[in-house]
């Protein structure tokens, strides 16, 4: 089996010895190089191909974020970590853009080595290279428009509310994910996963989620995208339909209020691959969705075909290099698959599931069916029989919570 390639970086030869010292027990799985500055890396990386770059980010002449963004350039499919002891706003609104994921100083040995190690796994999740290329040298997602500007309206005011804010950023997928990115990065330092975009914005605080729109760093306007049958707008309202309806199957299922909460956030970020798919590639996902219109196949079969991947495969890998929760990528990547975890009975993920079958199905449109529910996996998940009552429920939740 090949070694992973890993490089680290920093100006500090005693840190760079540590980092040797205590990951010398990988050399057998992972091949290691050090160097001492920016402009070194890109000379090693210029001849030698790295599955991930870890980089200090304070450093004299090229710092980390200079040279991240390089690499981004460069070498896309590379994943970028910030190795920091740093945490202030400033050095926040560098590195979100560039940075997949953030590890704090000092390190954690085996925090270190199973985010190398997850990271690692990712790139054998995607076989497309132009696809993976593409995803790895994303910075932030297409966001909707109408909710950008809500959200610059909200922070105009003299005192924002971070519970509005939050309410807010939770309309659009882009936004959802980027802020659950930040705020369970290392930076913080949290000892919990936070899985909602309210509960994100309480933690980060004002001051910071300001900053970041402010300054472009994280959210910002964006031109929406058209494809010839649908745009942003219809991807964000099946996306929160969705969301509201997993959070009330959730409910009615008895399961608790993280795990409705995690339901909710995963309907919101279940087609975040669409997002990506339909603005990277829109020549290659018209056809996609012509296949669907016009040969009534599934979507995921259209995207299989032009692409060889699905959208839940390519947002569970762009959510994962960017460290959401396990909880999270598992709905994404699997709201396709019951199968893939029906004998947990009702979960999250099912709730998901069931929620995307029926809002697909009511819909109206033809790119967002997911056919009819799998009887045999409802059966062998003790669920067969529940569909009427997951309708209604979805039905309910849609008069309550959409825009």
């Amino acid at each position: 089996m090949l070694k992973q390639q890993i490089l680290f970086v920093d100006d500090e030869p005693m840190v760079l010895q540590g980092l040797q010292r205590i990951l010398r027990p990988l050399r057998g799985e992972w091949d290691m190089v050090f160097a001492e500055s920016g402009g070194r890396a890109l000379e090693l990386m210029a001849g030698h191909p790295f599955d991930v770059i870890v980089s200090d980010m304070r450093m004299p002449g090229m710092n980390g974020a200079e040279l991240l963004r390089e690499v981004m350039r460069r070498h896309p499919t590379t994943v970028r970590m910030v190795l920091s002891g740093h945490a202030d706003k400033d050095l926040v609104t560098q590195c979100v853009g560039v940075a997949h994921q953030y590890i704090s100083k000092p390190c954690d040995p085996e925090q270190l080595k199973a985010m190398v190690r997850n990271a690692c796994a990712l790139a054998g999740k995607l076989v497309d290279d132009e696809v993976k290329r593409v995803i790895g040298a994303i910075d932030r997602l297409p966001n909707v428009p109408e909710v950008y500007v809500e959200l610059k309206q909200a922070l105009s005011r003299e005192e924002s509310d971070p519970r509005v804010l939050g309410e807010i950023i939770q309309k659009d997928p882009g936004m959802t994910a980027k802020i659950l990115k930040l705020v369970n990065s290392a930076f913080f330092g949290l000892r919990r996963t936070i899985n909602h975009p309210q509960e994100a914005v309480a933690y980060l605080g004002i001051d910071i989620v300001k900053t970041l729109v402010l300054s472009n760093s994280i959210f910002q306007q964006s031109q929406p995208f058209q494809t010839r049958t649908f745009g942003i707008s219809d991807v964000w309202h099946h996306s929160m339909a969705v969301a509201a309806g997993a959070k009330a199957i959730a409910q009615a299922e008895g399961l608790d209020r993280v795990l409705q909460e995690e339901a909710f956030v995963g309907g919101i970020l279940h087609d975040v691959g669409v997002l990506i798919l339909a603005s990277n590639f829109p020549d290659l996902y018209n056809r996609a969705v012509e296949l669907v219109t016009e040969e009534h196949v599934l979507l995921p079969t259209a995207e299989q075909e032009m692409f060889g991947v699905t959208h839940a495969e390519v947002g569970a890998y762009l959510l994962g290099l960017w460290g959401l929760p396990a909880g999270i990528l598992k709905i994404v990547s699997l709201h396709h698959r019951p199968h893939a975890f029906e004998s947990e009975g009702m979960c999250s993920a099912m709730a998901v599931h069931a929620a995307d079958v029926i809002c697909g199905a009511k819909g109206g449109q033809a790119l967002f069916e997911s056919g009819r529910f799998n009887q045999e996996s409802l059966e062998r998940a003790g669920l067969a029989g529940h569909q009427d009552a997951w309708a209604a429920a979805c039905a309910s939740a849609s008069e309550k919570e959409l825009p």
